[in-house]
């Protein structure tokens, strides 16, 4: 039983890189898939399409379908937050949300908690405290994720909101 097919999807980035071309397979239920291939050919933008995170990209055009349990997940009446409670991302490298610093800790916790602006204050500063992050970035917390060094970026993407006690 295919738990996924995709149907002729295309994706182009607004720089004009065609990243996906018309790709068309099916994941099979309770099975194990690779994706392999050569560094740029899209393996990554694929994933990010799975649960959309490709919506926070500069994507200027997307095309085709991805079918979820039968259901397009491209679909702009898709509700993201429920999508990507059921296909979540775990990547081998420090991949910051690309949002400010402070958005990258505090994402989670406003889609979970739903918690007030002065709560998120403090379990932000918590979080990166925790992480040792909190001195270096203080008084950046408003600048992107992606300025943040490697090793900075491991610590923020390490200190997920639901492995602490911060609700």
């Amino acid at each position: 039983m295919n738990k996924v097919i995709v149907e002729n999807l295309n994706l182009r980035y607004s720089d004009g890189v065609e990243s996906l071309k018309n790709i068309s397979f099916n994941i099979q239920a309770d099975a194990i898939t690779v994706l392999f291939g050569p560094a740029g050919g899209g393996k990554s933008t694929f994933l990010r399409v799975l649960n959309r995170m490709n919506d926070m990209d500069d994507v200027s055009h997307l095309s085709g379908k991805v079918l979820f349990d039968g259901i397009n997940i491209l679909d702009p009446k898709i509700n993201v937050i429920d999508l990507r409670r059921k296909i979540g991302m775990v990547f081998s490298r420090p991949v910051p949300l690309p949002l400010t610093i402070y958005k990258n800790v505090s994402y989670g916790l406003e889609l979970i908690c739903k918690q007030q602006k002065a709560g998120l204050d403090e379990a932000v500063e918590r979080a990166l405290t925790q992480v040792t992050l909190w001195d270096e970035v203080k008084d950046r917390l408003n600048d992107p994720a992606y300025s943040l060094s490697g090793g900075q970026q491991q610590r923020l993407a390490w200190r997920v909101p639901w492995r602490s006690n911060l609700r």
